[in-house]
C-alpha cells in the first residue's frame, strides 16, 4: 500500500478512528510531537513532512531515542528539562507509532520497553492519605487548586476510576442531600464516606463561585462541567486571557494534583495510586475534613 502525501493529515485521518477520547489524546499528542520532531530535523514546516517521513523506520527510531534522552520534552516534569523520558512515555509513544503504521498498511512492529505500573495504595493507605491532603491546605498551593484536587482523590479512592472516567463528570454527578451521598462515574453510581463527601460539597462551592460570573457570557447558561479551572488562562494568539471557572483540561487536572501530592506529601504519587488494589476492606467512616 502506497501512502503519499502530508503526514499530519494520516496522523489526523488515523486519529479520527479512535473511539476512546483517552486514546485519541495520547495518540494525538504523541503522533504530533514526532511530526515536530521530524520537521525540525529536516528544517521545514510540519505540513511539509510526508507520511512516507512518518513511516521511515530510522526515521521512528531516531524520534524514540531523542524523546529518551528528553530531547523532546516540552514542559520541565518533576526531574527537570533535561531528564530521560518516563518507561510508561516511551512505550505509549512506541505503540503511537506502531499504531498508526499498521492503519497505513506498513507496520513497524517497533519493540516498546515493558511498561512499568505505579504500585497502588491500599484502601486504608488511600483513605488515610486523602484524610491528610483534605485537612491541610499546602502552602505555594492556590486554595482552590487544593480543594479541585482533593475532591478529585476523593472521587478516585470511593469509585476506583482514574482521571479519563472522572473528568467528563458534570455537576449533576454529584447527589450529596441523600441520606448516602454519592457519584456517578461512566454510569455507575458509588457510595461517598463523610470525608468524600465533604471534599466534594467544598469543590462544589468553589464551582459555583468562580462560575457564578459566566452566568451572562455563556450562551448555554451555567458552567455544568464538574472540573473548572481555578486561575486565569494565559494570553494567546492576541486574545485576553481567558477567565477562571471554564472547563478544566485533563492535562490541567494532572499538573495539579502531581504539585499538590509533592508539597504536601514529600513525594509526588500518580493519580492511578489512589485507585485501590481491592485487597483490603475500606475504613471506617472517618470524621469529617477541617475547612482550613
Amino acid at each position: 500500500m502506497t501512502v503519499p502525501g502530508r503526514g499530519s493529515a494520516a496522523v489526523q485521518r488515523f486519529v479520527d478512528t479512535l473511539h476512546a477520547k483517552a486514546t485519541r489524546r495520547q495518540r494525538t499528542a504523541f503522533l504530533e510531537e514526532y511530526l515536530s520532531w521530524l520537521a525540525g530535523q529536516k528544517q521545514c514546516g510540519t505540513g511539509q513532512v510526508t507520511t512516507e517521513d512518518l513511516l521511515d523506520e530510522e526515521n521512528a527510531l531516531a524520534w524514540l531515542a531523542a524523546a529518551q534522552r528528553g530531547l523532546t520534552r516540552r514542559r520541565p516534569g518533576l526531574h527537570g528539562p533535561t531528564a530521560s523520558a518516563a518507561t510508561n512515555s516511551m512505550a505509549a509513544r512506541t505503540s503511537s507509532v506502531n499504531t498508526f503504521s499498521r492503519y497505513c498498511g506498513r507496520p513497524l512492529d517497533l519493540q516498546p520497553p515493558a511498561p512499568r505500573f505505579a504500585q497502588r495504595l491500599t484502601p486504608t493507605e488511600a483513605h488515610r492519605t486523602l484524610r491528610l491532603l483534605a485537612g491541610h491546605h499546602p502552602a505555594g498551593m492556590l486554595e482552590t487548586t487544593w480543594e479541585r484536587s482533593v475532591a478529585l482523590i476523593a472521587l478516585a479512592v470511593c469509585t476506583g476510576h482514574g482521571i479519563s472516567a472522572l473528568h467528563p463528570m458534570r455537576l449533576a454527578d454529584l447527589e450529596l442531600e441523600r441520606p448516602l451521598p454519592r457519584a456517578r462515574v461512566a454510569g455507575d453510581w458509588y457510595p461517598l464516606d463523610t470525608v468524600s463527601r465533604g471534599a466534594l460539597a467544598r469543590w462544589r462551592a468553589t464551582h459555583e463561585a468562580l462560575t457564578a460570573g459566566h452566568l451572562k457570557v455563556l450562551k448555554g447558561g451555567r458552567v455544568e462541567e464538574l472540573w473548572v479551572t481555578t486561575a486565569p488562562g494565559r494570553p494567546r494568539n492576541g486574545q485576553p486571557a481567558p477567565p477562571a471557572g471554564l472547563p478544566a483540561a485533563v492535562r490541567t487536572l494532572e499538573a495539579a494534583h502531581r504539585k499538590l501530592t509533592a508539597t504536601a506529601l514529600g513525594t509526588p504519587l500518580l493519580f492511578e495510586q489512589f485507585c485501590g488494589t481491592g485487597t483490603e476492606d475500606a475504613p471506617e467512616d472517618p470524621a469529617p475534613p477541617s475547612a482550613g
